[in-house]
Parts: C-alpha cells; structure tokens; sequence
C-alpha cells in the first residue's frame, strides 16, 4: 500500500443480526471513524465462492477510510465476511495485522425468518411465495449438498449454522475478538455499546448521548414485482456509478414511501419447532465454543441447546 488508512476495527457479521446498527452507533463515538459505506466487502475477494480473480489493490480499500484523521480506530461492518470461512479469516488477519473483530450472533431461529422476510422484501425470491416454501427450497438445497451460491436469495438456512465457522475467528483472534449477541443488543444497546467500549480501551462517558435507534428496518413492499425491479436497478447504477449518492438516497425514500407496505405473513410456531430442531445441534456445539473462549453469560437459544 503506498498510502492511506485501512480498518483496525470491523463488525464481520453475521447477517440479520443488528450489524447496522452496531455500526451507526460505534461510529458515532469520537475516536472511531466509520468507513465511508458500512459495507465495504473488500475481504469477499478472498472468497473463492464470490470471486475467481485477484482482490482489488488495498488502496481501493483504503478509500473507505480516506475521509479519516486521528481517530484511534477506522471501522467498517461487512455481515457476509462471518461464513467467509479460512480464506476470509486469513486475510482479515494477513492484510489488517491485528484488527479488533466483533462477530453479531442471533437466535438462527428468528435469524432465518428475518432472511426469508428480507430477501422477500427486496425482491430476490420473488418466485417463493411464503415461508413454508422458502423453507422447503433452502433445506433441500442443504440435503443435496449444494453450498453458498452468491446472490441468489437462498443461503439464509446455512449462515444460521454458527459452529461452521465461529471457531475459526475464535481461534485466530481470540482476545482481539468479541462476540456479542443480537439480542443484548436490542435489549439494552448502551450497555452492550459501552462493554465494546471498555474493551476498546475508549472513554464510555459519551455512551448515554448517542443516538441508539435501530437501523436498518426490513420494509415489507406492497408489490414483490416493483421490489425485485428496485433491487435490479439499485444493483446496476452501483456497479456501473451512475447515480451521485444524494440523487440515489432520494430515489430510495421516494420508492420507501410508495411501496412500503404490512408483513401479512407470521412465523407459524409447529414451524418454529422444526427450525430449533433443525438448528439444535449446531447451536450445542456453538455453545461449547463459546464456553472454551471464556463467555458465560449466553443468552436462552444457546443455553436451551446446550442442556439438551
């Protein structure tokens, strides 16, 4: 790299699981910058499921952080880096040095059906027309053994399967990782804000004065049609650059305000039941992880397993 900063700081995932808004809210802290876009992917390059070719120089990267001065920590909170697997976790450790890592985990249970109701709400799966087939499609996908296919809306069963690959970030890092979980976080966001804090070894006065409203909200659209087309044309003009950010942000309240629409759907509970089966034994062994790396204090999804 011949100049500029590059993150000592990420939120590596996992998806649906408050990554957004842990980001919002560390990034407020005065000695934290946040990269100029939450997600920057930069380490899915050394995904060989996402990509074949080399990554991009790292002063592609380091242009996330180019708006940055003397903070102590440049952040930056990509969910998909989580189930990246060993290519991910060895760049993460290769090309940083030795960043702080957060993982987000969630109850994969309500996780799952967060998935399936934002992958509806952008039009991906435009083609499932309700949980139960959702869920059909995804566990056949996992009993024939076809794995992670980018982009395709239908991965959200696999991510849930934490024991998979929490080890491997728990076993690079150790100390320089925290696990935090969705739940504490929405329960008490500054008490979670302020133990990250503590960690990072940075002032916890200024906790009680951020602003900790969630972000991120799944929108529900009125029509799955109009939400799919959104999606493709949102995917387009960032790849091609053809919209200046505040036209793009404006383009997006406008289409917010005329599709936003009511979930008519609900988890039914006789499925609910069959997904923490389904789970259960990831979910033990996640546990036992986690107890190895020194965490007590888990929260009631991973304690039910773990005394199964």
């Amino acid at each position: 790299m011949s100049s500029g900063r590059i993150a000592n700081l990420v939120i590596a995932g996992v998806p649906k699981a408050g990554t957004g808004s842990l980001f919002a809210y560390l990034a407020q802290h005065p000695y934290i910058c946040g990269s100029d876009e939450k997600e920057t992917g930069y380490f899915n390059h050394y995904d060989p499921r996402r990509h074949t070719g080399p990554p991009p120089p790292i002063e592609e990267y380091a242009r996330h952080f180019a708006h940055c001065s003397g903070e102590r920590y440049a952040l930056e909170a990509t969910p998909t880096y989580s189930y990246g697997g060993r290519p991910v976790v060895a760049a993460s450790r290769d090309v940083l040095g030795r960043p702080r890592i957060v993982l987000i985990l969630r109850d994969p249970v309500d996780r799952l059906w967060s998935a399936y109701t934002f992958q509806r709400s952008v039009g991906n799966i435009a083609s499932i027309g309700s949980f139960p087939e959702y869920l059909q499609v995804v566990e056949k996908r996992r009993a024939d053994g076809l794995g992670f296919v980018p982009g395709d809306g239908l991965h959200g069963l696999l991510i849930g399967f934490y024991a998979d690959y929490l080890g491997e970030w728990l076993d690079e890092f150790g100390p320089d990782l925290r696990v935090v979980f969705a739940e504490d976080l929405r329960r008490d966001p500054r008490g979670v804000v302020a133990g990250l804090c503590s960690w990072l070894d940075l002032d916890t006065d200024v906790v009680p004065t951020l602003d900790l409203g969630a972000r991120n909200v799944t929108r529900h659209p009125r029509s799955r049609r109009l939400a799919a087309a959104a999606r493709s044309l949102k995917r387009r003009g960032e790849r091609l650059h053809l919209l200046p950010p505040a036209v793009h942000d404006g383009l997006r309240r406008t289409y917010v305000r005329l599709n936003s629409g009511e979930l008519s759907e609900e988890f039914d509970p006789e499925l609910r039941r069959h997904v923490a089966d389904v789970y259960r034994e990831s979910n033990t062994e996640t546990a036992r992880l986690l107890a190895e790396h020194g965490y007590s204090d888990l929260p009631a999804w991973l304690r039910v397993s773990s005394a199964a």
